[in-house]
């Protein structure tokens, strides 16, 4: 039976609008159930090609960043516990502790690989309270220039590179002290390292996604723009850039050839 009341079998131009103001509430109703759906599918990979293969080289490429990055030298990575992949959604995570080889600086790297839907929720505003931790302030914007790899943005100097960074300092008070962190964090997708308000939202639930944290110690009054993780981030993301516009090109062509 049709769901909207006194249909008549044949509607003169003039009834229409009578009807349409007294039932337009299922179309309405219709209407957004049919947008409801097609936004969950597309968020939860059910429509269109998708293939963890198409992640496959973004993977290879995350686990394969090297352990010495100009001066800056790791003696080895962490090897991934399965849970934390679970909890993650990560296809892959990289955790290394660089340690600079002349000033003794301390910087932990993690870098995860995986569907955005995954990677771009998580943030350590959410989990570093979870483990003890006290964030001092909300989480601050902040722009990194680093020397690039591919022709300069028109607004930015020639070889260079804007990355967009989201910082805050976390502190957790132990017996033996107060340990105190400035993390940054951003995401790459393929177009540049950027830090949106709402990830998720930004970066939809179907692109390839890496994620990447910075975690260095933070002495009370040092600024932000003197934490060693940036003077890492210098050598490094240039490296980094390289590695996953490789990968994701190497991804796409999966995504297309695979049915």
């Amino acid at each position: 039976m049709w769901p909207v009341n006194d249909l008549p079998h044949s509607l003169s131009l003039k009834s229409w609008p009578t009807w349409l103001a007294k039932n337009g509430w299922f179309f309405v109703a219709v209407g957004v159930i049919v947008a409801a759906a097609i936004v969950e599918g597309d968020w939860s990979l059910r429509w269109g090609a998708h293939s963890e293969q198409a992640l496959a080289p973004l993977a290879r490429a995350v686990m394969e960043t090297p352990l010495t990055v100009g001066e800056w030298v790791a003696d080895e990575s962490v090897q991934p516990d399965p849970r934390v992949l679970e909890i993650s959604g990560a296809e892959a995570l990289f955790q290394a502790t660089y340690r600079e080889s002349t000033q003794g600086e301390v910087v932990t790297v993690y870098l995860l690989a995986g569907w955005s839907r995954d990677i771009s929720v998580h943030t350590p505003d959410a989990c570093y309270p979870g483990a003890g931790f006290v964030m001092e302030t909300s989480p601050q914007p902040f722009a990194f220039s680093y020397g690039g790899n591919s022709e300069a943005d028109e607004e930015s100097p020639p070889g260079l590179r804007q990355a967009e960074f989201s910082t805050a300092v976390f502190t957790k008070t132990e017996p033996t002290g107060v340990t105190r962190l400035r993390v940054f964090w951003s995401w790459n997708d393929g177009r540049g390292w950027q830090a949106p308000r709402f990830p998720r939202w930004a970066f939809g639930g179907r692109r390839p996604l890496v994620k990447l944290y910075l975690v260095g110690e933070s002495p009370p009054g040092q600024p932000t723009h003197e934490s060693p993780a940036l003077r890492l981030a210098s050598v490094l993301l240039p490296l980094l850039d390289r590695q996953i516009e490789t990968a994701l090109v190497a991804g796409s062509k999966k995504r297309i050839l695979t049915p």
